[in-house]
């Protein structure tokens, strides 16, 4: 077989594969919240029209992709119980940022917890803001827009805004 049929084969396999573990992936989320990551109320039975609602998941282990699915040691949790926090826009100041931070340097506009599956709601006004969760009793945020807001999600008026928070500090890609 000549080299370009054997590069063709082999990016066929990890088209196969990224598109089965994205699915898996996908399938997964829709099991465990049927319509939407998270309910649109604040835990408190108050309906949310207007803010954030998610949930925050904790990513353990090796995701890289393997050929034997089965020897991978890894687990995606909920992340209970955990304080969700709510900033004013934070900016990365060039360069790479760290994923964790001591302080946040932004006026804090609300705070939630998750639930015990992870899922929270949070009533805020329209904008764009920065969101964190406690890990380790420092603050976690999941990636930054491409105006280099960390953490960034956008409300528009009258409207609730998803997102998903993959806590991956104890994870390999």
């Amino acid at each position: 077989m000549n080299k370009s049929r054997v590069a063709l084969i082999l990016g066929l396999c990890l088209a196969a594969l990224t598109i089965v573990t994205c699915c898996k992936q996908t399938r997964s989320t829709a099991e465990n919240t049927p319509g939407s990551l998270a309910p649109a109320d604040d835990g408190k039975g108050t309906a949310i029209k207007q803010g954030i609602t998610g949930r925050v998941e904790v990513w353990e282990g090796n995701f890289m992709p393997m050929i034997d699915q089965k020897s991978t040691n890894n687990k995606i949790t909920p992340a209970a119980g955990r304080r969700v926090r709510v900033h004013e826009p934070l900016k990365v100041g060039g360069g790479m940022a760290s994923a964790k931070r001591g302080e946040v340097p932004t006026a804090m506009v609300a705070e939630t917890m998750t639930d015990s599956t992870g899922q929270f709601a949070v009533a805020v006004p329209a904008g764009t803001y920065s969101i964190f969760v406690e890990e380790e009793g420092d603050w976690y945020y999941n990636g930054w827009n491409g105006e280099g807001i960390q953490g960034a999600v956008t409300v528009e008026p009258d409207q609730t805004s998803e997102v998903l928070i993959k806590i991956t500090t104890k994870a390999t890609f």
